[in-house]
């Protein structure tokens, strides 16, 4: 209800403009007004042309609508092709989470790679753009072309590409076959030791570029794997103990490596790799509890670090540079907007009243769980987390002034895209019954 009275004044503050991005983020965002945990775990619902939603895909198909939403609002009407991208890109999206042929989901799936891939090289910062979308596309490819041979393989073993029937349908699959199956969506995630495409895209994408990969493009990966998991849960018995070593030392390592960047965008980046690491292990559990908490993950996840993004280009586009050393002392030129800082900062380390604390925790539940000294790994990821974070906000927000800027305190817009990021992600906690 808070939402809504909050948006409602915010349509009648900015519908004066009449202009074409406005006008579709109203239209994204007026649908969304809040039908959020009603429909059940496995069964699909609406299903119409091969094209359905459960519970776990429709909330991401709602993360889906309400990003692009807020990105409709901040786009200039003058770049219609940015636009038109960005639409394109958005269907292709909701197509993969509504897809219930498992080689449909394959098509929209790599075709929202290469959309991904023109935005990095299209309008990217700097000359390294190209090189960070080769990455990207190598990376991915890699491991993405032979999956195409592996769906027409299982295709001519069951005659069906239907996740329906997929998952009641026990058939074998060579174990390699499977292992490739599985990095096609791990590299997306990305898996530790997978991640240099990612941290390259970052840094070199326009905002809401970031804002895309941070907040959907991860969750396809995740969404992907959760897939696998229904169809071949006996295949993962053999490679849990590999993966949790892996992440175990990746969100470790990538935690400490947060404190030595120097680029806001880098420490948001790998960031988000560490919580997704978190994920993978708790979700390897199989346990119910850590699939929730994997599933509350991918959305306040998606929303928190969707909002930092954009803090960080609000600050780029007024200084022209995202160094730390350049950018510090923000307090006393947008003040405002360090109580934004904070508010998302806190959000990103799992504080209270924030759904990352919620799923945190269920995930944390799962994997001690699970293997009861794990609770030492997570003791440091919980410290690490908290550190980065904090030193994200403090490093921007105080410290001594090296270059004097003439900035304004933002404008209006960008605090409404800013506060619909945090409110959905701090109220959403009211309506966990469904548990």
């Amino acid at each position: 209800m808070t939402i809504m009275i909050l948006y409602l004044f915010m349509f009648f503050m900015f519908n004066y403009k009449k202009n074409f991005n406005v006008i579709i983020g109203n239209l994204i965002m007026l649908t969304l007004m809040f039908n959020l945990f009603n429909y059940s775990w496995i069964e699909w619902t609406m299903i119409f042309c091969n094209l359905s939603f459960n519970f776990y895909s429709y909330s991401l198909i709602m993360l889906t609508l309400w990003i692009f939403g807020l990105i409709f609002y901040s786009l200039n009407i003058n770049k219609l092709n940015c636009l038109f991208m960005n639409f394109l890109l958005m269907s292709s999206l909701l197509l993969v989470f509504l897809s219930m042929n498992l080689l449909v989901f394959y098509l929209f799936y790599e075709m929202s790679l290469l959309l991904i891939f023109y935005m990095v090289v299209e309008w990217g910062y700097s000359e390294n753009r190209w090189l960070s979308g080769f990455y990207l596309m190598f990376y991915t490819m890699v491991f993405s072309l032979p999956m195409l041979y592996i769906i027409y393989y299982i295709y001519s073993i069951e005659f069906s590409l239907m996740f329906l029937l997929m998952e009641f349908i026990n058939f074998e699959l060579y174990y390699l076959m499977f292992i490739y199956l599985l990095m096609s969506f791990l590299v997306k995630i990305p898996l530790y030791m997978f991640h240099g495409w990612l941290l390259k895209a970052h840094v070199e994408a326009p905002y809401y570029g970031s804002m895309i990969l941070a907040s959907i493009m991860l969750k396809l990966g995740s969404y992907g794997m959760l897939r696998l998991m229904m169809i071949f849960k006996f295949k993962f018995y053999n490679l849990i103990n590999l993966l949790m070593i892996i992440n175990s030392f990746g969100i470790l390592i990538l935690s400490l490596m947060c404190l030595c960047q120097y680029d806001m965008k880098s420490i948001i980046a790998i960031s988000s790799i560490v919580h997704m690491g978190l994920m993978i292990m708790s979700m390897l559990t199989f346990m119910k509890l850590s699939i929730i908490g994997g599933y509350l993950m991918m959305i306040s996840h998606g929303l928190s670090s969707s909002g930092l993004f954009f803090l960080v280009n609000m600050i780029y586009s007024r200084t022209n540079s995202r160094l730390m050393f350049i950018n510090k002392g923000m307090i006393n030129f947008m003040p405002s907007v360090s109580l934004l800082w904070f508010m998302l900062c806190s959000s990103n380390m799992g504080s209270p009243i924030s759904l990352n604390l919620v799923s945190e925790v269920m995930l944390m539940i799962g994997l001690i769980s699970w293997f009861k000294y794990m609770y030492m790994i997570l003791i440091l990821y919980c410290l690490f987390s908290f550190i980065y974070s904090i030193y994200l906000f403090m490093f921007i927000n105080h410290g001594k002034i090296y270059i004097e800027f003439k900035i304004n305190n933002g404008f209006l817009i960008e605090y409404f895209i800013l506060i619909m990021h945090w409110i959905p992600l701090n109220m959403m906690f009211l309506k966990l019954y469904f548990i």
